[in-house]
């Protein structure tokens, strides 16, 4: 008999018990489908990668600090140049700097959108083009060039319509007049979720090479593998150390793939852990499978032994078993596809607004779904093979004079079937501690609260234009003047300004104990502050003052932790 023979067997054996074949379809649908909907995560944010050509070459570069145990701080715009210069393992390297950008025109109100400053080889290097118009050129990142920029398609959509004569056009960006000179594709957001882009000029501030604003990217030279690229930077690190030790003094580069800098660490760990935690899911539902086809198989010794007796092999009979086998596991996977729809767009739905990077879209592609046939086949195999070995090794003498219950048969099959029970018994032990765990995880998160009620605040997001607002009294009269007009709304109980709201971290500042000998700038004591209006520990539910004693001092209330 032939495996396409096997195969209209198999089926009509399911038919002939549609109770029996749906119990175990549902079971395999269940633990499947999971797995294929973890899996579909996994792809997008750890394999799919970046949606250019190459994305595997193309790397993160950032410094760390080990002495103060910061492994990303940011590059200094001359070391970023120094790297360029420098560097031979890179076909090229290029930066930018991550910023909120205001919109404004004669004919649309202002709108923010997030517009990162980049060096003007960014697109070049991911063999990116402009849908319209065309890229920055060399000359346009320099001081004293013309101000550019590229939008990208969701504004070009929503605040122009489409207009085809879009470039050539002048706006305003963060109060600057710039000539828009291309328009990138729908799916182009790079470096991670921008909206437009305009070149990197370098400031006064940004060629300070104590201040690491920008973050730096670069693509591996043809044949260069990732170890001699590391290898190289940080040879160039100990050569700006020894030229530049009080700026470089412990500061070392960091070489990465470019999605593992936004997916690797903690995520990467989080999501095979989760894939993980389906598999035993599915090893679970292939344990109760297998009881199902020992308890089956009781029912059909008498059969395999008719087989036998007609000169049917024990490997033609395994193979038929396993075949009907996988025909459950595809039935399960078919239902299981319809399952992991599901529970990927719900989870899309979930995680729509989080800030993940524009690269990660969770569909299902060839990889996903070449993965599900590899589960439901494997499946198949795992939860048959076992059933099917016990049930060739039918007794044919004994099962014939018995009626199809072989006492030795039986007594193998218990054997088995308490096996199975306790691999299930276990496997569901592991999931439920680990469940408890991370569910008191959620619950202490949860707990730790900022010392106040969200659901009662409502906060936006400002970023003033420098040429309206050049200088601190200009902008702390702005904000005097908002924060009066939003206590003035009614509703509104009270109003503050804050750099970072709680629980966002920060500014680093380095401070000095009075009555204490001073010590070096790399020694010296930081703590994470922000800057705030008067009004907000009070708005905030604390009962701390931030009111100095006099004109040159200035209030710090400190939290301990």
């Amino acid at each position: 008999m032939s495996f396409f023979q096997d195969v209209r067997v198999g089926v009509r054996r399911l038919l002939r018990e549609p109770g029996f074949t749906a119990v175990v379809v549902v079971a395999l649908a269940l633990g499947i489908g999971v797995n294929t909907t973890v899996f579909t995560l996994v792809n997008a944010v750890l394999f799919r990668g970046l949606p250019f050509e190459q994305a595997d070459r193309v790397m993160f570069l950032s410094s760390s600090d080990h002495a103060k145990n910061r492994n990303d701080i940011g590059v200094s715009y001359p070391d970023f140049r120094d790297w360029r210069v420098q560097s031979k393992t890179f076909r090229g390297l290029a930066a930018f700097a991550q910023t909120g950008m205001v919109i404004s025109d004669s004919n649309h109100a202002p709108e923010r959108y997030n517009g990162p400053r980049v060096t003007a080889n960014t697109f070049s290097l991911i063999g990116q083009k402009p849908m319209l118009g065309r890229d920055f050129l060399p000359e346009e990142d320099h001081v004293g060039a013309s101000p550019v920029s590229i939008i990208g398609y969701s504004i070009w959509e929503n605040r122009f319509g489409r207009d085809p004569d879009i470039l050539g056009k002048s706006i305003r960006i963060n109060d600057a007049a710039t000539t828009i000179v291309g328009v990138m594709p729908k799916d182009m957001k790079f470096p991670l979720n921008a909206d437009l882009w305009i070149p990197l000029v370098p400031t006064p501030e940004f060629e300070k090479r104590e201040a690491r604003d920008v973050q730096v990217f670069g693509r591996l030279a043809d044949g260069v593998p990732l170890a001699t690229a590391r290898n190289e930077m940080e040879l160039i690190g100990r050569r700006l150390e020894k030229e530049y030790p009080k700026s470089n003094q412990g500061i070392t580069t960091r070489v990465i793939p470019y999605n593992d800098e936004f997916n690797g660490g903690p995520i990467r760990i989080v999501f095979l852990v989760l894939l993980g935690a389906v598999g035993f899911v599915l090893l679970i539902a292939c344990a109760n499978v297998a009881n199902l086809l020992l308890a089956r198989s009781l029912a059909r010794s008498r059969e395999v032994s008719i087989r036998t007796a007609l000169g049917a092999g024990r490997w033609r009979i395994i193979r038929q078993l396993l075949v009907e086998s996988v025909l459950l596991g595809l039935l399960g996977g078919a239902v299981g596809l319809l399952i992991a729809k599901w529970g990927v767009r719900m989870f899309d739905l979930a995680v729509a607004n989080v800030g993940k990077p524009y690269w990660i879209v969770f569909r299902m592609d060839f990889t996903v779904f070449a993965y599900l046939a590899a589960i439901c086949v494997a499946t198949g195999i795992l939860f048959g093979l076992a059933p099917a070995i016990q049930l060739s090794k039918v007794d044919l003498n004994a099962t014939l004079k018995e009626g199809g219950r072989g006492t030795s048969g039986n007594a193998r099959s218990r054997y088995l079937s308490g096996f199975l029970v306790v691999s299930e018994v276990a496997l569901s032990l592991v999931l439920l501690v680990g469940a408890g765990l991370m569910i008191r995880s959620f619950l202490n998160a949860y707990n730790r609260t900022a010392g106040m009620h969200a659901e009662r605040y409502l906060t936006m997001r400002l970023a003033l234009p420098d040429q309206k607002y050049p200088d601190d009294g200009a902008r702390t009269r702005f904000y005097d003047q908002l924060e009066a007009r939003l206590r003035a709304v009614p509703g509104v109980e009270s109003a503050a300004v804050v750099t970072h709201l709680p629980l966002q971290g920060g500014f680093e500042w380095k401070f000095e104990i009075e009555g204490k000998p001073p010590v070096e700038e790399d020694q010296q004591p930081s703590v994470l502050a922000l800057i705030a209006s008067p009004a907000y520990l009070p708005t905030t539910g604390s009962h701390w003052s931030m009111a100095a004693t006099s004109p040159t001092q200035m209030a710090c209330p400190a939290r301990a932790r």
